[in-house]
C-alpha cells in the first residue's frame, strides 16, 4: 500500500495493491486509521490494483466508514468498472456506508460538504 500525501491536503489518498485478507487485515486497517488526520475532510481509497477481498476485507471497509463518519469525515473508494472486486462490493453492500466511484473523484468538489 502506499500513501499520496500531495493529491490533496484535506483528503489522503491511500493506494492498495495485491489482497486483502486474513492474513493482512490487521496491517491495512492500523496505517489506514492511521492515514487520516483529524483536519482531513476524510479519505480516499483507492483498490484499482486489488486482486481479491475476503470477508475479512469487507469487514475492514465498513470498520472504516463507520470510525471516518464517527469523526465527521467521508470515506471514498475508487473500484474501477470490471475490477475483480466489484461484485463483492455490490453484494456486501459497502455502496451504502462509502462512496464508490470508478476513478479518484474531483477532491475540491467535496470540500463544501
Amino acid at each position: 500500500m502506499s500513501l499520496i500525501p500531495d493529491t490533496h491536503p484535506a483528503w489522503p489518498v491511500a493506494r492498495i495493491t495485491g489482497d486483502i485478507d486474513l492474513s493482512n487485515v490487521e496491517e491495512w486497517t492500523a496505517t489506514l486509521e492511521a492515514a487520516v488526520p483529524n483536519h482531513a475532510l476524510g479519505l480516499v481509497v483507492d483498490l484499482s490494483g486489488v486482486t481479491y477481498l475476503d470477508s475479512t476485507g469487507i469487514r475492514l471497509l465498513f470498520r472504516l466508514a463507520r470510525r471516518l463518519r464517527d469523526r465527521q469525515q467521508t470515506l471514498h473508494l475508487v473500484v474501477p468498472d470490471g475490477a475483480r472486486i466489484v461484485r463483492i462490493l455490490e453484494l456486501s453492500g459497502v455502496s451504502q456506508v462509502a462512496t464508490t466511484t470508478s476513478s479518484i473523484p474531483d477532491l475540491a468538489v467535496h470540500e463544501s460538504n
